[in-house]
């Protein structure tokens, strides 16, 4: 099968199950807080899907490293489709089944975001990884935009089994797809897989100095800059800019994916030029793009400083992936993807937790600012960290015995 068509087969699988996903978190926080008046459970839902991939890690891996791609992005959307038809139509949305409901598709959602960096590992050569990663993962934007719209029925018009059948449609869509993907071949990696552990895993990181160093630099940059994104999507407009109801919240998230979407290409064309763009130059100007955002008055500025901010982001996300991807030997893939994302999700809870406390009393520009030099010392000290790793103990400088 074509590299071309490959692509288009993730990018529609990656399109369907995350709409499906997004829907289901939306529509039930929606639930919570409006059927269940209850502001502290629509929270939760939308924790719930960051949390499984952390408590979960090591079990989804064991998963992910037994089963192939093809098997399990099929087995992981079938058994969403079933899950949302149950949660919809055979189940009373009460406090319990809601959390749970939300864990659950929480669980498959990660299960298949590991499963699709394990299919580009497999599928892809080096040299088409670069820009693979971005293509495939613009769907990711565009179903940010779908479930929004498909939620825009709001309210009172999406009847649970509207739900059901939208959530159900869209799983079996992708599962259908999961299929046409070709049957990878067996190859020394299958064999020379081991149990996950954390001890494995940090042995790992220390004999891969190229991966060690691609990972927290992900994690760091995800969980600043997307932990801004996190709270900016509703404290920019309404907090910052003080702008009433909620048709701005709308049209940021619309910048947002734009931004995205226009990164996600940028780098797939520069990769293809050999130019991918450098982080030195990418992150302060996302940094800098991120403080005007907060700063600068006017709708229209403070909006055009958010784009230039997320296409940046994008850019060195992009970045940091291709480079996570090109770094893992095969047979570890399943274990560095379920790491990768239960790291990254551990940090966008802790700074979405510390940023909810800090943007009442500093404000989004000083949330902002504390963010931005949070990653730069961060950077600081992960170079610190490398080259302490990298020079023999022998060399480096000793106090003189007493």
């Amino acid at each position: 099968m074509s590299a071309r068509r490959l692509t288009a087969l993730l990018w529609a699988i990656n399109l369907s199950a995350i709409s499906a996903s997004m829907f289901v978190y939306l529509y039930l926080a929606q639930h919570a807080y409006h059927a269940l008046g209850s502001l502290l459970v629509s929270e939760l839902v939308l924790v719930a899907p960051l949390v499984m991939p952390v408590l979960l890690a090591f079990q989804l891996n064991q998963v992910a490293a037994r089963v192939g791609p093809r098997k399990l992005l099929f087995a992981a959307n079938a058994a969403g489709a079933c899950c949302c038809a149950v949660l919809f139509l055979a189940t009373d949305l009460g406090t319990v089944s809601v959390l749970l409901g939300a864990a659950v598709v929480g669980a498959l959602d990660a299960l298949q975001r590991v499963a699709r960096i394990v299919a580009i590992k497999r599928y892809f050569s080096a040299q088409d990884v670069r820009h693979t990663v971005p293509l495939t993962l613009t769907a990711q934007f565009v179903a940010g935009a779908l479930a929004g719209a498909m939620l825009a029925f709001f309210p009172g018009r999406l009847t649970l089994a509207g739900a059901a059948i939208a959530t159900t449609v869209l799983m079996g869509l992708a599962a259908t797809c999961a299929l046409r993907l070709p049957r990878p071949v067996p190859d020394a990696a299958d064999a020379e897989r081991t149990a996950a552990s954390l001890a494995h895993a940090v042995a790992l990181l220390r004999r891969t100095p190229a991966l060690r160093d691609s990972l927290l630099g992900f994690v760091l940059l995800g969980a600043c800059f997307q932990g801004f994104y996190n709270l900016s999507r509703v404290a920019l407009p309404a907090h910052h800019l003080g702008l009433p109801g909620t048709f701005h919240l709308g049209v940021l998230q619309i910048i947002a994916s734009l931004a995205a979407v226009s990164g996600a290409l940028a780098y797939s064309a520069l990769c293809r030029h050999q130019r991918a763009p450098g982080l030195a130059v990418v992150t302060p100007v996302c940094a800098i793009a991120m403080l005007a955002a907060c700063e600068l008055p006017g709708v229209a500025a403070s909006f055009a400083s958010y784009f230039v901010f997320f296409f940046c982001f994008e850019l060195a996300f992009f970045r940091l992936q291709g480079d996570i991807v090109l770094a893992t030997p095969p047979a570890d893939m399943p274990l560095v993807a379920t790491l990768q994302y239960a790291l990254v999700y551990a940090g966008l809870m802790l700074t979405g937790g510390v940023g909810a406390l800090l943007i009442g009393p500093i404000g989004l520009s000083g949330t902002a600012l504390c963010l931005a030099l949070g990653y730069f010392l961060g950077q600081a000290l992960l170079r610190w960290l490398a080259r302490r790793v990298a020079t023999p103990a022998s060399v480096r400088p000793t106090l003189p015995e007493p």
